[in-house]
Order: C-alpha cells, then structure tokens, then sequence
C-alpha cells in the first residue's frame, strides 16, 4: 500500500434509509482535525429531488461533483456499496479508503427478492413499514436519530436506493486491485453485515479491521466516540 501524505478532503457516503445528516458527529470531529469533509445526499435522501437508478450511474453522477484532488472516501452500509462503485470506476481518485458496516458481497437471491418487493410496497404504502423495522434494528437512542431521516426520504428515493442494492454485483475484485491504505470498521453486534463480512473486506483489500465494541449496524451513530477515534487515527 502507499505511503504518501494524506488527502485533506474527506467524502462521506451514507446509509440506507438515511441521509448525509448521519454523519454530524463524524463532520463536526473531522473539521475540527482540520480537515474539509464532503457529505452529498443521493437523490430522494436529504431533501433532494429524483432517485437513483444504478450504483454505477450513482457513482458516474457524484464523480462529476468531486475536487480534483485525492480524497478520502468513507462508506457506510450503502455507502460502502457506492463507494465500491466509485473505486471500480475510479480507482486513482482516492488515497484513502474506510468501509464500515458493510460487505463485498452481492444479495443473494431470495434477498434481491425482498428488496425489489419492498420497492413496490413503498411506492404503493408509502414508508410506515420501514420506519416500523428501523425501530425493531435500531437501540432508542439510534432510531430517534435516524426516524426524521427516513420520514425525509421519498419513497421514489427509497425505492431506487433498494433496487440498486438489489441490482449490485460481487465487490471483491475491486479491493483485490487496492493500492491505498484500507480501514475496515464493523460494530461488534452487527447483524445486517456482521464481523465476519467486514474480515472478508479487509482481507481482500489487505486493510486493517477494528471492531466497535457495543455497535450494532450504524456503528457511526452507536458507538461516535470510538468511530470517531478509528477514522481520525487513520486519516491523519
């Protein structure tokens, strides 16, 4: 892996259902540090209009919104899928790479399944039903923070986020390629993409994994403090 300097510019890829206000604590530290912290909402997250189609037109999209020079790129959940996407696309752009609760593998297909239904449901329900399940996955405390970025959420962006998740291929060959240092975070009561998922990435890309000890699958929003400590420690 290189060793070079590094990048003062931070991009931060959320979750699903959620938006990028997920990542007010992690912003407020990094900016604190010193460094420049992007945050972009996909379209029908955060108050922005429309819905994605692809990951890989998503990626194609937000490239076209990027500095110029290398950045920092941290992925969560789904925002580790996209950021798989961008360093498929991309792969010189970036000299630092974080996944964080999430896998390199695609859906399986009883799960691309499900996900497509829940698409249709939420066009036709609207997103009572997502909410219902957030708050069964989530502690108290977490699920008060992320219900008002999922009542935000359109269901249109809703159900292009699912269907593009749903659509994703294999990422192993990506990280198999992987010339920058690698961070793997993964909240040790992670059900959704557990501890193991997160050992197959950071084998893969050669990274380092640490384990959020009482964090579940938004580990950012469980655990802040030791989130923060990892990726400050790594970034700078």
């Amino acid at each position: 892996m290189t060793t070079e300097d590094p990048p003062h510019t931070v991009l931060l890829l959320h979750a699903y259902p959620l938006s990028a206000t997920m990542w007010q604590d992690q912003k407020a530290a990094l900016e604190e540090a010193g460094l420049t912290v992007l945050a972009p909402n996909l379209p029908g997250f955060g108050g922005q209009e429309g819905a994605i189609t692809s990951l890989a037109d998503a990626a194609r999209e937000l490239r076209t919104t990027l500095p110029g020079e290398p950045l920092a790129l941290v992925g969560l959940s789904m925002g580790g899928y996209l950021a798989l996407e961008l360093l498929r696309q991309f792969p010189g752009r970036f000299a630092r790479v974080v996944l964080a609760d999430t896998t390199l593998r695609a859906d399986p297909p009883e799960k691309a399944r499900d996900r497509r239904e829940q698409a249709d449901r939420v066009l036709e329900e609207g997103k009572d039903f997502i909410i219902e399940a957030a708050e069964k996955e989530h502690s108290p405390s977490t699920f008060e923070r992320v219900r008002p970025m999922i009542e935000a959420a359109t269901p249109e962006g809703i159900a292009g986020a699912l269907r593009a998740m749903a659509n994703r291929s294999e990422g192993q060959d990506v990280l198999r390629g992987l010339d920058v240092p690698l961070l793997v975070l993964v909240g040790e009561r992670d059900e959704i993409t557990p501890p193991e998922f997160a050992q197959e990435i950071a084998d893969e890309g050669r990274g380092t994994l640490r384990l959020l000890p009482g964090a579940a699958h938004l580990s950012n929003l469980d655990a802040p403090g030791a989130f923060n400590a990892a990726l400050l420690d790594f970034l700078r």
